[in-house]
């Protein structure tokens, strides 16, 4: 039996992924700021307790430790959470990490009996099952969220895939070279896409792995929908984390939901 797409590239070929991970780490910083913001005005603030879903490398929760919050952060990939501890270490926020390897689809009960302030999920990590998975997930967020917690969501959305669809993409990091093939799927409103990672080995590129990746994308009212169907109440939604609204030109959407 095939593996799922994201055991092959989280798992299988952690060290080509782990290495565009790097590359974004400390624009995280920023962004963890933005979502300090979020958290802070709904009253959870500094020295909350933050689950990190599918947290990687623990980009955003060793910043967000950084400015005095508690971040359990979890994922499928033993290889990124190993990293995320080194780094916890490296940054000197040991006391207020911890980086457990978990399939998010199991959650509730990886973590049960544990408490939560609010809940991040990051860089288009929802969507990567079906939809009734991904309502599984956010249903056992709030399981494992206090009343009057919080649920922030930073995701791509279906609108801009056909304003700015490209079928082939490239991103360089260091000797990586990642090589894009999309088709957007109009009847699953999901990505299919294969991506090529090549190595630069002397002057020529050595091909280092193939991944067949596919990710659900929704609509603003769709994402609400899912929130609200898992027990979370929607209260506002942003374009970016200058806390503009979402528009008709937004590539990403920022959500925030409360628990009740």
């Amino acid at each position: 039996m095939s593996s799922h797409w994201t055991e092959e590239l989280f798992v299988k070929h952690v060290d080509l992924y782990q290495k565009l991970l790097e590359g974004m780490f400390a624009r995280a910083e920023d962004e963890a700021r933005g979502v300090a913001r979020l958290l802070d005005t709904a009253g959870v603030a500094a020295g909350s307790a933050i689950l990190d879903l599918n947290c990687g490398i623990g980009r955003h929760a060793i910043h967000l430790a950084k400015l005095g919050y508690h971040v359990v952060g979890v994922d499928i990939s033993p290889g990124l959470i190993e990293r995320a501890r080194d780094l916890a270490e490296e940054h000197v926020v040991t006391a207020l990490t911890e980086f457990l390897v978990c399939d998010v689809r199991e959650v509730a009960g990886a973590l049960s009996g544990r408490r939560f302030d609010g809940v991040i999920n990051m860089f288009t990590s929802l969507g990567y099952y079906d939809e009734e998975t991904d309502i599984s997930v956010l249903r056992q967020c709030r399981e494992l969220t206090r009343q009057g917690g919080l649920f922030v969501l930073e995701t791509g959305i279906r609108d801009s895939i056909g304003r700015n669809f490209q079928p082939h993409g490239v991103i360089r990091s260091g000797p990586l070279l990642l090589l894009h093939e999309r088709e957007f799927k109009l009847e699953t409103s999901r990505m299919e896409a294969l991506w090529t990672f090549l190595e630069k080995n002397g002057e020529d590129y050595r091909l280092r792995a193939e991944v067949s990746v596919s990710l659900r994308f929704y609509v603003l009212h769709e994402l609400i929908e899912l929130l609200e169907r898992a027990g979370w109440h929607y209260r506002a939604g942003y374009r970016d984390f200058e806390l503009r609204e979402p528009s008709l030109d937004s590539n990403r959407v920022i959500i925030v939901a409360e628990s009740a």
